[in-house]
């Protein structure tokens, strides 16, 4: 998939969280459900490149279009923890893809 369909995957995914951002009872709710939401949209990253460094560069743009958006710029937890949750997210989904 090329850059225009990952611009276009990020901007959907933060519209879509932003509804559950916000409620208490909303699944994004606070850092852990931030930290739930990184690890979601690490595990699709595989989807746009298999290539590690590709992969990086792509997870290193999605706090501020993503995070920081649907939080209303006001993220609950850190860069740092985004992507660390992110990659979580990303290695289980290579997990899976070469364990079938």
């Amino acid at each position: 998939m090329g850059n225009d369909s990952f611009q276009s995957w990020m901007r959907s995914i933060a519209s879509a969280a932003m509804r559950h951002c916000h409620d208490t009872d909303g699944i994004y709710y606070g850092p852990e459900g931030c930290k739930r939401l990184a690890r979601e949209c690490g595990y699709a990253i595989p989807d746009f490149t298999l290539n590690r460094d590709e992969q990086n560069s792509l997870m290193s743009s999605t706090y501020s279009c993503i995070c920081v958006i649907a939080y209303n710029l006001k993220p609950p937890i850190n860069s740092k923890d985004w992507l660390k949750n992110m990659r979580e997210g990303r290695d289980k989904a290579m997990r899976m893809r070469n364990a079938g």
